[in-house]
């Protein structure tokens, strides 16, 4: 196998992936305390591997972070920055919308024009921007001026809702759209491994379907969980790059269940935090009968600092208003 070094080296450094004396093995030790084992890349050798006691193990189908970053890699090596010949499974399931005006020599070859994806694009370029805060913070409402601004301005987007958030009326309004709903993790990770060739990518949201069943897992389902979303969230990152496109995913904070008291409460998915280039949050600075003030502001930026603001963002019976 030929594995995309300059493609891979920094999506797995995001991911905790290390090398020592610049070799062409790339490693990540196991954290739990007495295990000595690790998975690794070796770029010279083509092999994705599992360290375990004194050899390499290929194939160990119960170990979820062998089994994403073997399909990190393997969605690297087959794309290759061509299109995909295979139906993807967003296509072959997708619920019906309407369509709209997404004629590809209609559609604009930039941001230019466009407040909200020239804001985003500013910020992550191609690459992937999380956005989380408490319910009803405004998130799903700030994914669908995001969905319905980049259809206006003729591009291609793919919408995967995990909690019911969009009406009908919603999925109507996303005129030429591809629309997709389930709450299944599972199912989520193969979807978001098929992606279409779009412009947009919205996941909204990506925590929920975890979080739903997290109290009833054992530990170790606990963190098969986890990795499995550190590995949605490098297939994100992935097919950003490979398809020059903008991927958006909202999340829930995590508990605060068991934290200290001056904890500051981060996007739920432990490390998946750092595969994305932005994270935003959203907070709830007024509520009134008939609107709500939303403040976006940084959480985790290459950009600007801590709590700087983005965007004002007002709720209303008549839509949604944004103000950078």
């Amino acid at each position: 196998m030929i594995l995309e070094k300059d493609k891979l080296v920094p999506i797995l450094e995001m991911m905790g992936y290390s090398t020592i004396n610049g070799t062409d093995v790339w490693k990540k030790a196991s954290e739990n305390p007495g295990e000595y084992v690790f998975w690794g890349v070796d770029f010279k050798r083509g092999e994705v591997f599992k360290w375990v006691e004194d050899h390499r193990e290929y194939d160990v189908p119960g170990d979820p972070a062998l089994m994403g970053l073997k399909m990190l890699v393997k969605s690297s090596s087959e794309h290759g920055g061509e299109p995909d010949t295979d139906q993807p499974i967003a296509d072959q399931s997708r619920e019906d919308c309407q369509e709209g005006n997404t004629i590809e020599e209609n559609a604009s070859s930039s941001y230019e024009n466009n407040a909200l994806l020239d804001l985003i694009h500013g910020y992550v370029g191609n690459d992937v921007l999380e956005v989380f805060g408490d319910t009803g913070s405004g998130k799903s409402k700030f994914a669908m001026a995001v969905a319905k601004e980049a259809i206006a301005s003729g591009k291609k987007v793919f919408y995967l809702d995990t909690e019911r958030n969009l009406t009908e009326t919603d999925i109507k309004d996303l005129k030429g759209c591809e629309y997709k709903y389930t709450p299944i993790i599972d199912e989520i990770d193969r979807i978001v491994q098929k992606l279409p060739k779009v412009d947009v990518v919205i996941i909204d949201s990506i925590g929920f379907p975890v979080l739903t069943a997290y109290a009833r897992m054992s530990m170790k389902q606990k963190g098969d969980a986890l990795l499995k979303l550190i590995a949605i969230f490098g297939d994100l990152k992935v097919w950003a790059y490979l398809n020059n496109g903008v991927v958006l995913v909202t999340n829930q904070p995590e508990s605060e269940f068991n934290k200290a008291p001056n904890h500051v409460l981060r996007p739920f998915g432990d490390k998946s935090q750092f595969a994305a280039k932005e994270i935003w949050k959203t907070e709830i600075v007024d509520r009134k009968p008939a609107y709500t003030n939303i403040h976006i502001s940084a959480f985790r930026s290459r950009s600007v600092g801590h709590r700087t603001k983005i965007a004002d963002m007002k709720i209303s019976s008549s839509g949604v208003e944004l103000k950078a």
